[in-house]
């Protein structure tokens, strides 16, 4: 019982308490106030061809689909001719075209969607050039992104949102590699393999000869975590021994995939002078995670009803590691899910329908529960100008936020984005339930089937990269249209952002009165709460009663 209580919350608390220092050190590298590494620094930039002049949001946002365009390529290159690339012991072939595609868009999308498995497709190559290079470069995309955005909220009258290349380049420097260094020693220590030899032979336990597969696995496993990627560099994530062989690693790399989200909402309060306001946002979003911890642990600790005679002690323990019970394994479901992760150490598809339903839910309302490196505090965003917008009409007044006047274009921007989710899931995804073979695709006919759709969607769009078990990601269609959502689902939320902050850094500031909207303390947590789970979730309640909550009806009838 103790474990219930005691584990969620210091699992709250270490993504926390260092946030506000970490959040700090963010803003300073992307003002330039920190240069430890200015030699590398300039070289880098210099490398790219850029003298580090401002940029409008156009400029800003050509520079970033560029760069994003040109690393799609290439990582659909490296993939296609891997088994004529160098570092690949085990002769791997080249994957097909299809799931190449997805691959390279996953990776480019900081999705790490995964529809193949990592030791018996990809080479150490690809592993490493391909995807663990995508790993910095998509998420620091995500936080150059943010950054353009809290500096549109914070400037007034220019058209400069700073320099993408600039920002790419700082954030993967002084942030992403030392951190990413950091953990990587640790998981090597704690067991983690780095390796380039081949895989080892050995006999099993019956005298089958079986290979135990090694590779430079920690080195990943580290950005993965820190930069919201998710993904895994063996089939079963870090449910795998190798890839999270101890309790400590376990912990490490929970904590890890919340750790600089959390502490970006504190490097907006920083560029815009408002703490308060940050604490705020923080606040709401620590409330909608404590929800989903609830809901999962609680669900979680209670038998399955068509296993009770099999029970030996309280908990669902089908698809989870021994190693890590419910409890552990529900806090990384829903931090996973929250933190546009997708990383894994149990099996999804095993949890209880109320648990799978909350991990939906997270990825539903786009991944603003903290949300991925970035892109969780941008979005979150999105809905707090929505929340101040319609909070200034219902009172009869000109809605405004921190002294900008919120106007019809910004707002268009924002209901475009609130469409992103909807098209990626309920117009992509249910293409899939028109094809003959759907019932195949989704592996069951019930409610649990569409739940495997839902998800599976859910996680593209919102560019999570988790999935329940049992759905085809390796079919050719769904390579294809997981693809598509999982661009809809970066890039529909990246260009209105983008195009808000150049709106916002136009506009003139104004002296705030005592009749502005408060954007901060309990009225304002409450009404973003209010938002986001109304705006953001209320498309996909039919979807949802279909789904998961007639599957938990269902289970009744046991």
């Amino acid at each position: 019982m103790w474990q219930e209580i005691i584990y969620p919350v210091a699992f709250v608390l270490l993504v926390l308490l260092p946030a506000p220092l970490l959040g700090n050190y963010i803003y300073r590298v992307f003002e330039g106030k920190t240069r430890w590494l200015a030699p590398v620094e300039r070289a880098t930039l210099a490398c790219c061809g850029t003298d580090g002049r401002e940029q409008d949001w156009k400029s800003y946002a050509l520079s970033l689909l560029a760069f994003n365009g040109a690393g799609f390529g290439l990582l659909f290159l490296i993939l296609m001719a891997q088994g004529l690339l160098p570092l690949n012991p085990q002769q791997l072939p080249g994957l097909s075209w299809q799931l190449a595609f997805n691959t390279a868009v996953s990776f480019m999308t900081n999705t790490n969607w995964q529809a193949y498995s990592g030791e018996a497709s990809l080479s150490y190559f690809s592993q490493m050039v391909g995807l663990t290079t995508q790993n910095f470069v998509s998420a620091a995309t995500g936080a150059a992104v943010a950054v353009a955005l809290f500096r549109g909220i914070a400037r007034q009258q220019t058209i400069n949102l700073g320099n993408f290349w600039q920002d790419l380049v700082r954030f993967c420097l002084y942030v992403l590699l030392p951190m990413s260094l950091i953990l990587a020693l640790v998981l090597v220590w704690q067991g983690v393999p780095q390796s380039l030899s081949a895989y080892l032979p050995f006999h099993g336990v019956e005298g089958q000869e079986q290979l135990l597969p090694l590779g430079p696995a920690a080195s990943q496993i580290a950005i993965k975590q820190l930069g919201s990627n998710g993904g895994g560099f063996f089939g079963i994530n870090s449910a795998h021994p190798f890839e999270n062989p101890t309790a400590l690693s376990n912990w490490l790399e929970m904590v890890t995939l919340l750790t600089i989200a959390a502490a970006m909402v504190f490097t907006l309060g920083r560029y815009v002078k408002d703490m308060a306001h940050s604490r705020a946002i923080v606040i709401a979003m620590t409330i909608m995670l404590a929800l989903g911890l609830f809901v999962s642990i609680t669900q979680e600790m209670k038998l399955d009803p068509a296993l009770t005679h099999l029970a030996s002690e309280a908990g669902n323990w089908e698809g989870k590691e021994s190693r890590f019970g419910p409890v552990l394994s529900s806090i990384w479901e829903v931090a996973t899910t929250a933190a546009s992760n997708g990383s894994v150490n149990s099996m999804h598809d095993s949890f209880a329908p109320l648990s799978g339903m909350v991990a939906m839910i997270n990825m539903l309302l786009g991944e603003v529960v903290f949300g991925g490196v970035g892109a969780g505090i941008y979005g979150m965003m999105l809905f707090v100008l929505l929340t101040v917008f319609l909070c200034g009409l219902m009172v009869g007044r000109t809605p405004t936020y921190l002294g900008k006047r919120l106007g019809i274009t910004e707002m268009k921007w924002v209901v475009a984005s609130m469409l992103v989710m909807p098209v990626g899931v309920l117009v992509i995804g249910g293409v899939t339930l028109l094809m003959p073979d759907a019932s195949t695709i989704i592996g069951h006919d019930g409610p649990h089937g569409l739940s495997r759709l839902i998800y599976a969607y859910a996680s593209a769009a919102g560019n999570n990269g988790s999935a329940f078990a049992g759905f085809a990601a390796g079919d050719n269609w769904q390579c294809i249209a997981i693809g598509l959502a999982m661009l809809l689902g970066r890039f529909g939320y990246i260009i209105p952002v983008l195009a808000i902050a150049g709106q916002l850094a136009r506009a003139p500031r104004q002296e705030t009165s005592e009749g502005d909207f408060p954007i901060s303390g309990p009225l304002f947590v409450t009404l973003l709460i209010i938002t986001v789970l109304l705006i953001g979730g209320l498309s996909f309640l039919p979807v949802l009663a279909l789904g998961p909550v007639a599957e938990h009806l269902m289970l009744g009838a046991f």
